[in-house]
């Protein structure tokens, strides 16, 4: 079972995650979790969550919505996984771009 919904977290160790600065996942990142110092810590929760797991940024299928999937609360039936991340690493731009080109086809099929 995981922790207290209200329960402080450790922060994780690294860097935070930067979102990327361009394309339309830098858009929807930036409209639906607000400034990049915002997404890095709505993530930073998620990884604290997620412990070794980590954490996945996803798509959702029926809203079209982004949001932070942690694996130990069970699959993901309706979403589309993007980015997955562990503690203390960074997405590459690669990562960015396969995430961006994946949304850009979910977009074009809403």
């Amino acid at each position: 079972m995981g922790p207290d919904p209200g329960e402080e977290l450790e922060p994780t160790r690294g860097d935070p995650v930067v979102p990327p600065t361009a394309g339309l996942i830098a858009m929807r990142i930036g409209l639906e979790f607000g400034p990049p110092e915002e997404f890095a810590r709505s993530l930073d929760r998620a990884l604290a969550r997620g412990g070794e797991r980590g954490a996945t940024v996803v798509a959702v299928l029926d809203s079209g919505e982004l949001g932070i999937h942690i694996p130990r609360e069970g699959p993901s039936w309706n979403a589309v996984p993007l980015v997955h991340l562990r503690r203390g690493a960074q997405p590459t731009a690669d990562d960015w771009a396969t995430a961006n080109a994946v949304l850009e086809k979910l977009e074009r099929y809403r």
